[in-house]
């Protein structure tokens, strides 16, 4: 069995002043995993000119080559399971279940894009001429940029990278990843596996806080993953350098509860939506709208719900972990505006370090904080409504997630309601889980 070599450390040149130094903290006993140097701006340029060199070689070997190596890459990982998965938990606070989940979802992005690479990439002849009097004909082919920069976030650091790396990869372009400071240490470690099978040297990684701004300025394309307020940094950024860029902003995605719906299933399934991974993820629930008529019925159910989320003994080791101590802070924020300006605290409502309280907020206005901002955490705020049609205004006003759930017995009103939430994901007396089993390799 292959074992995870330990990261790089790139010392600097005699002479030369050492690199700040960015110090990785377990969020679930507060020890120091690892110390690793930041990269400078310089670096980044090197790195990516490098890359860029290393990219041309790599196009060449065409679909098949390079799902070779990919497949290469696969093994290693499923040989190195153990370690990935123990130093994912590690770095994020997520309890086993949680990190076996996120691995999972890597090595099943690699095995659909090597199994799809082929159509993927193949060319297409999509119609015989642009006008029924032209004789010609349109083909769409392929061309990867060669440097393809990944800027990630702290909730799901491996999964979300990968989700972003391996296509670009299998389209024949370079990547470089930035994670976030707050975990840096697993595709540290999942790009030195990439290297240890003798895969050409077409990936990297970067950390620091300078690094993010280093590899907009580098790179031929980007893909972001994070809150909106610097996915608009990020998009004028890559404006001012005419590169295109992908962006995959949070938001708040919500809920609406109308007068005729099964009160007990919306209550349990919404705590879910909203709780579950302590509420880190785009996709939690993180507004509720509540017809008035079962205001209070329903937010008694929500609460009986939310306290059932809170850690208990004999739960798994990390269970209430939440990665960032700085996420804890916001929460607290957020919470203490809410309570100023008028809403009452039906639940929790307390955190420290690393953990924050499942928490229901009740008579919550568009006026605070929890309503506006993307919060990233165990919060409930719920929103008393007069009726649907306020209800569905509301939940699409900015900043709107990435999913709704509408909860009614009349499906197929909520069938045409959904039309009016489009592009966003639309559960019917169902909600966006974002969970991932485990599966066994």
């Amino acid at each position: 069995m292959h074992t995870v070599r330990a990261p790089h450390v790139r010392v600097p040149d005699a002479g030369k002043v050492r690199p700040p130094m960015l110090t990785v903290i377990a969020p679930a006993d507060g020890h120091v995993i690892d110390t690793i140097p930041t990269d400078s701006p310089e670096r980044v340029r090197d790195a990516v000119e490098r890359l860029r060199g290393n990219s041309e070689l790599w196009r060449s070997l065409g679909v098949v080559g390079r799902v070779h190596w990919l497949t290469m890459f696969r093994n290693w990982l499923l040989d190195n399971r153990d370690t990935v998965v123990s130093l994912l938990g590690w770095e994020t606070g997520k309890p086993e279940s949680e990190t076996e989940a996120e691995f999972a979802l890597a090595v099943d992005t690699l095995d659909h894009y090597r199994a799809q690479a082929a159509d993927f990439l193949g060319g297409r002849y999509p119609q015989l001429s642009l006008r029924p009097s032209a004789a010609m004909q349109l083909a769409v082919t392929d061309r990867s940029c060669a440097v393809v920069g990944v800027i990630g976030p702290w909730t799901y650091p491996l999964a979300l990278a990968m989700f972003d790396a391996v296509p670009a990869l299998v389209a024949g372009a370079a990547v470089i990843v930035k994670s976030s400071s707050e975990t840096p240490l697993t595709m540290r470690a999942v790009a030195d596996g990439w290297a240890s099978v003798g895969a050409p040297a077409v990936f990297d990684t970067v950390a620091g806080h300078d690094a993010g701004p280093a590899v907009l300025d580098s790179v031929d394309f980007v893909r972001f993953t994070g809150c909106v307020e610097t996915g608009k940094v990020v998009a004028l950024r890559a404006a001012g350098r005419l590169i295109p860029c992908c962006l995959d902003l949070g938001g708040k995605s919500a809920a609406v509860v109308l007068a005729d719906a099964d009160l007990d299933q919306a209550a349990a399934c919404i705590a879910l939506g909203a709780l579950a991974h302590s509420g880190q993820s785009c996709n939690s629930v993180e507004r509720i709208y509540v017809e008035s008529s079962v205001y209070e019925p329903f937010l008694c159910r929500l609460v009986d719900e939310a306290a059932a989320f809170a850690p208990l003994a004999g739960d798994e080791p990390g269970a209430g972990v939440m990665t960032s101590a700085s996420q804890v802070a916001r929460i607290r924020d957020q919470v203490r505006d809410a309570l100023l300006k008028g809403a009452t605290l039906r639940c929790g409502g307390t955190g420290t370090g690393h953990t924050f309280e499942p928490t229901v907020l009740g008579d919550v206005d568009p006026t605070m904080a929890v309503l506006t901002q993307q919060t990233l955490g165990p919060i409930l705020p719920v929103v008393r409504v007069a009726d649907a049609g306020e209800a569905f205004e509301l939940a699409l006003r900015p900043p709107a997630g990435p999913c709704a759930s509408i909860w009614t017995a009349d499906t197929a009103a909520a069938v045409r309601a959904a039309g009016r939430f489009a592009p966003i994901r639309v559960g019917i007396n169902d909600v966006s889980l974002h969970i991932a089993h485990p599966v066994p390799y």
